[in-house]
C-alpha cells in the first residue's frame, strides 16, 4: 500500500520504474487545494467533504470544518478533475494542439498525474514532440535524438515500449487518485489511467453525498497483466480480475476480452474500501448486500466507447429485475440483509441473492423519489463500525421494514415490465 507522499515521488519518472538518475528529488505540497472566504482570506489545504452546510478540510495535520455561507470559492483536485474531464472530452481524437494545452491546465491546476499521462499521450502520437520530451525529463543528442535516462541507461521511445512490455519493467501510471502498472501497449494504458479517475468521480457521485464520504489519502494500486502468467492467483478460480485488501491492490488478468466490467466490479471492492476507510476509520467492512449490490450496480452501468468510460446508472440490470419478479420464492429483506458473503459465491441461491440485493440497493437509491438514499447511506456507515442488522436499516430508513419490502415489490415488478 502506497501513502501519497511515496506515489509523488512517480510523477516525474519516465515510462519505467525507477526515476531517471538525473532527476532531482521530487516534493508533493499535501495541500494542493485553496479556499477563498468571502472576507478575502486564503486557506491552503486539503478539501475532504463539501457538505450542504459545511466544507471540511485539512489545514495542515488538523481537521476544519468551515461554514459554506462563509466560502466564496474553493479550488480543489476533485472540481479540477470534473473541468479537464469536460476539456478532454472536447479535445480527444482533435490533434496534438489540444492536449497540449490541456496538459498546461492541469498542471496550472495541480494535475500532476493527469498532466503527466497526457506529455506521455503526446508522445504517442508524435514521437518527436520536444516539449513532451522536455517536460518528461528527456535529453536531446544529434546523432541519437530524444532519450530518457533510465537505472543508468538511456532509450530512445521504441526502446521504452519494448522495455514496458515486460511486467518486470512495467510502465507506472501515476493518477490523482490511484497508480496503475502495467505491461499492456502503452495507448491502451493511458487510456485505462483516466478511466480510473472517471470511475473516483462517478463513484463519488452516486454514493458520496449520501454517506459523506471524504476524499482518501492512500493510493490504491491497479495492476493490469498483459500476460496470464504474471497474473497473481485470484481468491476464487477462474476470476478474471480481483481485489487484496492487504496489498490494497486490484489485479487484472489484461489479456481476456472484455475483462473491464469485471475490473470495474473489483475497483468498487477498492473505492469502498479506500473511501469508508478514510471516512469511518478502521478496517471493517459495510454489509456484504451492500458491498455485492454496489459492486454490480458499477460493473452494470459501464459504458466504453473509444477507450473513455462512462456510468449510466439511470440504465438499470434488467435480467436482475427480471430475475427478481419471476422469482415464486422471492427472499425476504430481513433473510437479504442478513446475508454473509458466502451466499453470494457460492450454492444455488447465488444468483438469487445477487439479483435481489442488487435491486433492493437500486430501490433504494432511486426509488420512491430517492427518499431512502441518504437513510441507506447512513446504513452504509453504521454496518462498516459492525451495525449492519435489519433494526439499523429501519432507523437508518426512519420506515418500517414492512412498508419498505412492499414498496421494493412494486418498483421491482414496474421496473422488470418496462
Amino acid at each position: 500500500m502506497l501513502s501519497l507522499f511515496a506515489i509523488i515521488a512517480l510523477l516525474h519518472a519516465p515510462l519505467v520504474p525507477g526515476p531517471p538518475a538525473t532527476a532531482a528529488p521530487v516534493v508533493k505540497d499535501d495541500q494542493p487545494d485553496l479556499i477563498t472566504l468571502k472576507d478575502g482570506k486564503e486557506i491552503e489545504c486539503r478539501v475532504l467533504l463539501e457538505g450542504d452546510e459545511v466544507i471540511l478540510a485539512r489545514v495542515r495535520s488538523r481537521k476544519k470544518e468551515f461554514p459554506r455561507e462563509d466560502v466564496f470559492e474553493i479550488q480543489s483536485i476533485e472540481r479540477s478533475l470534473r473541468d479537464f474531464f469536460t476539456r478532454y472530452d472536447v479535445v480527444q481524437g482533435s490533434g496534438v494542439d489540444g492536449i497540449v494545452e490541456l496538459a498546461m491546465f492541469c498542471e496550472e491546476r495541480g494535475l500532476y498525474a493527469e498532466a503527466r499521462i497526457l506529455w506521455i499521450k503526446i508522445l504517442t502520437q508524435d514521437a518527436e514532440n520536444e516539449q513532451a520530451w522536455t517536460k518528461l525529463g528527456g535529453v536531446y543528442n544529434e546523432r541519437r535524438g530524444w532519450r530518457l535516462k533510465v537505472r543508468g541507461r538511456f532509450y530512445n521511445i521504441e526502446q521504452l515500449r519494448e522495455r514496458v512490455a515486460d511486467w518486470r519493467n512495467a510502465m507506472e501510471l501515476p493518477t490523482s487518485h490511484f497508480l496503475l502498472r502495467t505491461d499492456i501497449a502503452p495507448e491502451r494504458a493511458l487510456d485505462v489511467a483516466l478511466n480510473l479517475e472517471r470511475a473516483y468521480l462517478a463513484y463519488y457521485d452516486i454514493l458520496g453525498k449520501a454517506v459523506d464520504l471524504q476524499v482518501f489519502d492512500d493510493v490504491p494500486e491497479v495492476n493490469v497483466y498483459k500476460n496470464p502468467d504474471d497474473f497473481p492467483t485470484p481468491k476464487i478460480q477462474g476470476d478474471t480480475a480481483w481485489f487484496s485488501r492487504g496489498q490494497n491492490t486490484v489485479h487484472v488478468n489484461g489479456a481476456v476480452p472484455n475483462v473491464g466490467p469485471r475490473a470495474v466490479f473489483q475497483l468498487t471492492h477498492s473505492l469502498v474500501y479506500n473511501s469508508f476507510r478514510r471516512t469511518i476509520g478502521g478496517n471493517g467492512s459495510i454489509a456484504p448486500w451492500t458491498e455485492r449490490a454496489m459492486a454490480e450496480m458499477f460493473a452494470g452501468a459501464v459504458r466504453v466507447e473509444n477507450g473513455v468510460a462512462r456510468w449510466e446508472f439511470g440504465t438499470p440490470i434488467q435480467q436482475y429485475f427480471q430475475m427478481h419478479a419471476s422469482d415464486e420464492k422471492p427472499l425476504t429483506l430481513k433473510k437479504l440483509i442478513a446475508a454473509g458473503y458466502g451466499a453470494y459465491n457460492s450454492g444455488t441461491d447465488a444468483p438469487r441473492y445477487i439479483a435481489q440485493s442488487y435491486t433492493l440497493f437500486d430501490f433504494l437509491l432511486f426509488g420512491e423519489d430517492g427518499k431512502y438514499r441518504d437513510g441507506v447511506g447512513d446504513y452504509m456507515a453504521k454496518s462498516f463500525k459492525g451495525q449492519s442488522a435489519a433494526t439499523h436499516l429501519e432507523k437508518s430508513l426512519g420506515e418500517d421494514l414492512d412498508v419498505v419490502e412492499e414498496q421494493w415489490t412494486a418498483y421491482v415488478h414496474s421496473v422488470a415490465g418496462r
